[in-house]
């Protein structure tokens, strides 16, 4: 299958799918590492499609990261994508989490991550949907990194105030109780 075909099975094939449907059996022909890459497209429903289908089938099944995180880490760097980068952060909160046991981050990498998380919420066009998966990234990475946690705090006062929508309120509350 060719870079043109599989554009073309991800903006129309896909929208038949559940997302309980999504998985490798079901991309014929089109690896993960081929979702990593269309998450990069320019056509932003494509690079969305790609970057949906890759977390919804890794977070499935984290095993299938294995190898994958170089590309991901690269593609972090240059993704602009906001609706992309949702999904990101949604496996970056997985990674930065208690519940990754296989995939041991270096401090570079994490130190990475948190300049991403902050630079991403200070941005003015962020949705509240990536600043909160960047608020539990930077809480997840706190307990290592303790610095983080006085400027995740003073970040979390000022979204409450500037931006409290429900789901902002919620989430903030929820680190702020698990301290």
């Amino acid at each position: 299958m060719t870079y043109t075909d599989k554009i073309k099975f991800l903006s129309v094939t896909l929208r038949s799918f559940e997302v309980t449907d999504f998985s490798l059996d079901m991309l014929a022909g089109i690896s993960l590492q081929d979702l990593l890459s269309l998450s990069l497209e320019k056509d932003k429903k494509i690079s969305f499609r790609a970057a949906w289908v890759f977390e919804t089938i890794v977070l499935k099944d984290t095993t299938l990261l294995q190898g994958l995180l170089p590309q991901f880490f690269d593609n972090l760097k240059n993704q602009k994508n906001w609706s992309c980068l949702r999904s990101y952060s949604k496996i970056l909160i997985y990674l930065t989490s208690k519940k990754n046991k296989s995939y041991l981050l270096d401090d570079k990498t994490e130190e990475q991550l948190i300049e991403h998380a902050f630079q991403w919420m200070i941005d003015q066009q962020c949705p509240v949907a990536v600043l909160v998966n960047c608020l539990d990234i930077l809480n997840n990475l706190s307990k290592k990194h303790p610095w983080v946690k006085e400027e995740l705090l003073a970040q979390i006062s000022h979204f409450q105030k500037i931006k409290p929508s429900p789901a902002l309120l919620s989430r903030t509350n929820r680190i702020l109780q698990r301290g």
